[in-house]
């Protein structure tokens, strides 16, 4: 594969993403493909920092506005350091969260 492929799962809390993408990977890499499961706000270090500062509700006193600057900066951490280098190098990437979790969080 010359280039990878991203895929987001949505859905509410105990929806079943975080199973379906366990699921998916291991079927992934039995046909010897490269996968990287990830997670939002998270994934990489910058942006597991942001997480723990967003989780932790130290953000909360600044309002919506703050918190949803901080989502955004995660995600740019996220896609830089992360997706975007393993979709380069053929990978598939499995995201718990992503965009569509923003629409309706932070919306």
């Amino acid at each position: 594969m010359a280039r990878g492929i991203f895929i987001t799962f949505e859905g509410g809390e105990g929806a079943g993403k975080s199973t379906q993408i366990v699921t998916l990977a291991q079927a992934l890499r039995g046909t010897g493909l490269e996968v990287l499961v990830t997670r939002e706000p998270g994934g990489s270090p910058g942006a597991e920092a942001v997480r723990h500062v967003l989780l932790s509700g130290a953000a909360e006193p600044f309002g919506p506005g703050m918190e949803a600057l901080l989502f955004a900066a995660a995600r740019s951490d996220h896609v830089e350091q992360a997706i975007r280098p393993a979709v380069a190098r053929g990978a598939v990437v499995l995201c718990d969260r992503f965009m569509d979790s923003s629409r309706v969080y932070q919306g």
